[in-house]
């Protein structure tokens, strides 16, 4: 071991005074005398033949190198915390952070949390709407469903399901447009959401599967940047949309949207559950994850491998 960790008593103190800039504010913290910070500063600087703080007027200053140790030190005592946290494990109630992605939350996630909160009133979740993969191992993130093939180091992952891609459409655009064969959808205006997931799951990709010839100058396109906009255009009568089904469902359970062609791709998007076993949380994380593949299983049909189901062809 490195022996000028015999020093650890003294590095505590050095930081409380380089975060306060102040020696007088690190005694109050540390509950010891301005005196006794001073003098700890002192033996840390002898011991390093280095200058820590220069007085700046009535008040200290970290020097260049006190600067870099102060960096270090923070970094050390931070990770220190994080595994003191990894031992000790929290009880079940309590706060719970999930993210998801912003149309995951909006359009399945946040309207069935209710569910959750009624039999387990006394965990409270906290959604938060992010298109990035949060480290959830350093951050106060505990659960993440995230979209995509991409995966994660040093943390549990695994797939959550597996989602069908499919048009959607308003009941006056399938009536309008007599929406009776694959080829009729070209003569729409055509919803595409881009952005991360979307390789694979394009209007071309559908064309081809329901074999259908295109020519993709003739059509009138609209692109959007999530799945949300896209299905709040189709909503309001714009066109076509390309969604993924756990998106779209109780809108077509209710009819407020149609599937009007039983043809999608398949597998589709995979969505990833990811959360950290070493977790501080990890006994509320498992009562949520419970839950929540308990919730997507009760959409499935046995007819139905896609996991959502399906309502109009």
């Amino acid at each position: 071991m490195d022996r000028r960790l015999r020093h650890i008593a003294l590095l505590r103190c050095f930081d409380a005074a380089a975060r306060h800039q102040s020696y007088s504010l690190a005694a109050d913290e540390l509950s010891i005398t301005q005196a006794a910070v001073s003098q700890q500063i002192r033996n840390l600087e002898e011991h390093f033949q280095v200058k820590l703080f220069s007085r700046q007027g009535r008040s200290m200053g970290l020097t260049k190198q006190g600067n870099t140790l102060a960096e270090s030190v923070a970094k050390a005592f931070s990770e220190l915390s994080s595994g003191f946290d990894r031992i000790q494990t929290e009880p079940e109630n309590g706060l719970l952070t999930v993210t998801a992605s912003p149309s995951f939350c909006s359009r399945w996630l946040v309207p069935r949390l209710w569910k959750f909160s009624a039999v387990h009133p006394d965990i409270q979740v906290r959604a938060v709407a992010s298109a990035q993969y949060e480290d959830v191992r350093h951050s106060d993130i505990d659960v993440a469903i995230r979209q995509g093939e991409k995966v994660i180091d040093n943390v549990h992952q695994e797939t959550l399901f597996i989602d069908p891609v499919f048009p959607i459409c308003s009941p006056k655009v399938y009536e309008d447009h007599k929406l009776t064969c694959p080829e009729r959808i070209s003569q729409c205006w055509l919803v595409e959401a881009i952005g991360v997931g979307r390789d694979g799951f394009s209007w071309n990709d559908w064309f081809k599967l329901a074999k259908v010839d295109i020519d993709p100058t003739y059509f009138k396109w609209m692109e959007v940047t999530t799945w949300e906009m896209g299905i709040n255009a189709v909503l309001s009568g714009h066109g076509v949309f390309l969604t993924a089904g756990s998106m779209a469902q109780d809108l077509i359970d209710s009819g407020a949207l149609i599937k009007p062609f039983d043809i999608q791709i398949e597998p589709g998007l995979k969505f990833s559950l990811l959360y950290d076993e070493e977790s501080p949380r990890i006994t509320r994380v498992k009562v949520f994850t419970e839950w929540l593949k308990e919730e997507l299983s009760a959409k499935k049909k046995p007819d139905d491998k896609s996991g959502f189901k399906r309502t109009h062809t």
